[in-house]
């Protein structure tokens, strides 16, 4: 199944459904409202853009795992894009902007109309630009196939609102935060993807979705985010189990995975010296470098702004790109450039070559992400 990146043109029909009423659904969360769209072939899609899936990483969650969402009361307004996750170039942007789209062509099931598989789409960009805005990542191909698409923001970069004249370049290069600590674990990106997934697992079967079919599928950035996943105890629910059993456990929260255009077993996603960052980063904007509490508490006081304009004092040469760090909260008895043949158990791979998804030239490769 490929996915294609494509600028298509939404359109959302506003007559000729049943009471000429947007669609409604009850999760375990709450009521949401929708709205409809059309697939290419003419079939009328149930779009609900813009869910809430986590609260808001601001303030106090700054530099934070994700916190999932809670129940709300009254009818939830799913009838448009959430804004994107901060960002260059790229405009409206917020630091509130977890939320995922879920398009269907059915919102029940039955033995006549069972619950349709699920396609979780991980978008690409670097982690460092792009979301899940349904002109650019909508349902128009799919939706034709009986299945259920979801579409996800995550955060992106360090944190925030890098402005228009920052290189790009610089901007990647601190990653996702990270002290190595409680204090700022790092990749917390990834971590959006995995509650992301939960909100799936509890709640997509409301919309005609199989919790126990979901797909997860990326590339570039999204391919190695898939990449990840396969590895990770958070990702298999299983976290309790891996570390005590000492091994991968059965997939949890996903049961198929399509990687493509890059993956996390290459090594420049990978980084070791994410302190070393966070300390740069500090004195850049006029923080303490001394502790990682030091660091963070000084951080949460910055704005978005100076934290973007502070990018400026890192070095291409110097402080080469890593995305992920390595989370002190996870198991570290297992790496996965080191023994990369640790896959989780599934219908993923059947086998595995050592150097699969791997870049020959890792030089040219540095040169051209």
């Amino acid at each position: 199944m490929l996915l294609v990146f494509y600028y298509t043109y939404s359109v959302e029909l506003i007559s000729g459904h049943i009471n000429n009423a947007n669609p409604k659904v009850t999760t375990p969360l709450g009521d949401i409202e929708g709205s409809f769209m059309q697939s290419l072939l003419g079939k009328s899609i149930y779009a609900f853009r813009g869910i809430r899936y986590a609260k808001a990483p601001v303030g106090e969650l700054r530099f934070q795992p994700p916190v999932p969402v809670e129940n709300w009361s009254g009818v939830y307004n799913a009838t448009n894009d959430g804004p994107m996750c901060p960002q260059p170039f790229l405009r409206p942007i917020s630091e509130d902007c977890l939320y995922l789209n879920i398009y269907t062509t059915k919102l029940s099931s039955s033995r006549y109309n069972p619950k349709r598989p699920v396609l979780f789409f991980i978008h690409p960009g670097g982690f460092f630009l792009m979301s899940s805005a349904s002109n650019w990542f909508g349902p128009q191909y799919l939706l034709d196939r009986n299945i259920v698409l979801v579409t996800i923001n995550y955060r992106l970069g360090s944190l925030g609102k890098y402005l228009n004249r920052l290189p790009y370049i610089l901007y990647r290069r601190v990653g996702f935060m990270s002290t190595g600590d409680k204090w700022a674990p790092g990749n917390n990106g990834l971590k959006d993807q995995v509650i992301a997934l939960k909100f799936v697992k509890h709640n997509i079967a409301s919309f005609g979705g199989d919790p126990n079919l979901v797909t997860i599928v990326g590339y570039s950035a999204g391919g190695i985010s898939v990449a990840t996943h396969l590895v990770s105890p958070m990702s298999t629910g299983n976290l309790e189990r891996v570390e005590q059993e000492n091994k991968c456990s059965p997939l949890g929260l996903f049961h198929r995975a399509i990687g493509m255009s890059c993956s996390s077993f290459n090594q420049w996603p990978m980084g070791n010296h994410q302190f070393n960052l966070a300390q740069k980063q500090a004195r850049l904007v006029g923080c303490s470098d001394d502790t990682s509490e030091n660091i963070i508490r000084c951080l949460k006081t910055k704005s978005a702004e100076e934290i973007g304009d502070s990018l400026g004092g890192f070095k291409v040469n110097n402080d080469r790109r890593r995305l992920i760090a390595a989370d002190s909260s996870r198991p570290s008895h297992r790496r996965v450039i080191s023994s990369p043949s640790h896959l989780s158990a599934g219908q993923l791979i059947a086998d595995f070559i050592f150097d699969n998804f791997s870049t020959f030239l890792p030089i040219l490769f540095y040169l051209l992400v």
